[in-house]
C-alpha cells in the first residue's frame, strides 16, 4: 500500500526506533532484567494498535470522493470500517490487560514504549521547524 503522506512514513519509522532505543535505555537502567525493555515493546505494541486504528478510522471517513452510483457502496465501506475501528479497540483494550495484569510488566516501561509515537512526532516537528527557520 503506497502512503499519501511521507511524514507519516517517517513517524513511523521514528516511532520504532525510538522505542528500541527506549528499550535499550530501560535494560541498561534496570541492569540486564528483562523485564524493563519487554514492558518497553509491549507499550510500543500498544501505541501501534491505537495508532493503526485511528490511521484506518481516518483512512475510511477521508477515503476518495465516489460517483453518486458508488454511494451504497461507500455507506457499506464506512460502516465496515467502523467497525474494524472499533475492534481495534477492543483488542486494544484486551493487549493492555495482558500486559499490565497478567504478564506483570513494569507500569513505567509500559508508560515509556507507548511513548515513542511521541517522540517520533516530536522528532518530526523539530525537523519541520527547522526548514522554515
Amino acid at each position: 500500500m503506497t502512503e499519501i503522506d511521507p511524514t507519516l512514513r517517517r513517524v513511523e519509522r521514528n516511532g520504532i526506533v525510538a522505542c528500541a532505543v527506549i528499550a535499550l535505555a530501560a535494560w541498561a537502567i534496570a541492569r540486564g532484567d528483562v523485564a524493563a525493555p519487554a514492558g518497553v515493546f509491549g507499550g510500543g505494541v500498544l501505541v501501534w494498535i491505537s495508532y493503526r486504528g485511528i490511521k484506518g478510522g481516518i483512512d475510511v471517513l477521508v477515503g476518495p470522493s465516489t460517483s453518486s452510483g458508488q454511494a451504497a457502496r461507500t455507506r457499506v465501506s464506512v460502516a465496515t470500517g467502523l467497525v474494524k475501528f472499533f475492534t481495534r479497540y477492543a483488542i486494544l483494550a484486551v493487549a493492555a490487560y495482558v500486559i499490565m495484569a497478567r504478564l506483570r510488566m513494569p507500569p513505567l516501561a509500559v508508560f515509556a514504549g507507548a511513548s515513542s509515537l511521541v517522540v517520533a512526532v516530536a522528532v518530526e516537528a523539530l525537523r519541520g521547524s527547522q526548514w522554515k527557520s
